[in-house]
């Protein structure tokens, strides 16, 4: 038996927007609208300050679904008035109900899950039928990485429903990647929205990348130039309006900048699936199937200095859970790819020769003469871990044969496949796999 994250100790801030999507019905939602965002906002602060009166002995304040779950139907009614009739506060409650109780699993019905979250069945929800193959050939509910024998590894490239980091040094091309995703999302019929934290986001890069593997996809479809340079032009467009932007600083925006993705997600989507009967497809609005965070670390380095109090490291601790509880369940619940950048600390110098220095193997979170930052708090919420450096050191190589340009991706953390590296180099069409020398 499997239950959902959700538990009587859940914080009822933490209720995803659903709960609260049409839950007025009625001449009341015509006469006075109001969206599902407004309307939790509304009944939260209602919670936060009612009297004790109503709560009974005891309790002082409503913050977990188990303080709402107490309140006598009378009582509640009372306190939600006049947002919610007695009927809608039943309807709230009996959502309530189905959000968090347990929800039986059949073993059959896990094994199917697997496979399909791995490529191996055919059977997808709804939402993930929503990523059809990409040109050229792909697998469902997969976001192709756009090289191959990665991809190969991965079944079909990155998976929904869970994070994804990209972890490297300075210009080893985690952003180039983070940007091929959010085209190769958009082929295969997906919007992204990305969280640039770090300023390093570029439209025209982005247009860049779009542009050239769009035209290479249209090769196998047309032999006239015009019209390959007419669908590339198109396909970049439509890229640019189904990427949204978010740009922050610090750890406090990014949280706010997460909490406030799943009114989003829902409204881009609804968007998208009345929009299906559409003639002109090109101005499709395309679902929320990538979500980037570029990059996780900068905004709790600006927050939390290294080596500062204790205090101060366990609310950068805390934060940085509530960032991956936050990115999981939007993953799970909306069946998004959600890939994390990732800068690097320092090993240290001559690593090698330090008879203390002890790799660790297991985690694979130390690789070379650099660890991923953010440390054990991180580590274990990426599901899927691929590092990204320079085959050999671009300052020692000047002037050599090929100056550093080739890097390397290696997969270190994935349930699907073993650890595994895939030589590639920068171009314009983005990352492209190389041959081993």
């Amino acid at each position: 038996m499997v239950t959902n994250d959700g538990s009587n100790d859940r914080l009822i801030s933490n209720l995803p927007l659903r709960v609260f999507v049409k839950l007025i019905s009625g001449p009341r939602s015509i006469v006075n609208p109001i969206d599902a965002a407004s309307l939790r906002e509304k009944i939260l602060s209602k919670l936060a300050g009612a009297h004790a009166d109503f709560l009974g002995p005891s309790r002082s304040s409503v913050s977990t679904i188990r303080d709402v779950l107490r309140i006598p139907p009378p009582s509640l009614l009372r306190i939600l008035d006049p947002c919610l009739t007695h009927a809608e506060c039943e309807r709230l409650i009996s959502r309530i109900h189905r959000e968090c109780a347990v929800k039986p699993h059949s073993a059959l019905e896990l094994v199917r899950r697997t496979r399909a979250a791995f490529g191996g069945d055919d059977r997808r929800t709804p939402d993930a039928d929503a990523i059809s193959s990409p040109p050229g050939g792909g697998v469902a509910g997969k976001i192709p990485t756009g090289l191959p024998t990665l991809d190969s590894c991965l079944r079909g490239g990155i998976p929904v429903g869970s994070i994804v980091e990209l972890v490297g040094r300075a210009g080893a091309g985690k952003t180039h990647m983070a940007q091929q995703l959010a085209v190769s999302a958009a082929m295969a019929g997906g919007g992204a929205i990305y969280v640039d934290a770090e300023k390093k986001m570029s439209l025209h890069r982005l247009r860049e990348i779009a542009l050239e593997r769009s035209t290479m996809t249209s090769l196998d479809t047309t032999n006239r130039e015009e019209d390959r340079l007419r669908h590339s032009d198109d396909f970049a467009q439509r890229l640019l309006e189904n990427v949204t932007i978010h740009s922050l600083l610090t750890s406090r925006e990014l949280l706010d900048a997460l909490d406030k993705l799943e009114g989003e997600i829902m409204l881009r989507n609804s968007e998208a699936r009345e929009q299906v009967g559409m003639n002109n497809v090109s101005s499709r609005r395309l679902p929320v199937r990538l979500i980037v965070v570029d990059s996780i670390a900068a905004p709790l380095r600006r927050d939390f200095e290294i080596g500062s109090s204790p205090h101060a490291a366990a609310r950068r601790a805390f934060a940085i859970f509530q960032i991956a509880k936050i990115l999981k369940r939007l993953a799970h619940d909306h069946q998004l790819a959600v890939v994390v950048v990732n800068q690097v600390g320092s090993g240290g110098h001559n690593y090698r020769e330090n008879v203390g220095y002890l790799r660790n193997r297991t985690l694979d979170i130390n690789d070379g003469e650099f660890t991923a930052s953010l440390g054990t708090a991180w580590q274990y919420c990426a599901t899927t871990r691929i590092i990204l450096e320079h085959k050999d050191d671009p300052h020692i190589l000047q002037g050599e044969r090929d100056g550093g340009s080739i890097r390397v991706a290696i997969l270190t953390k994935s349930l699907v496949s073993k650890r595994t590296k895939i030589p590639f180099e920068l171009t314009r069409q983005g990352l492209r796999e190389v041959s081993p020398a």
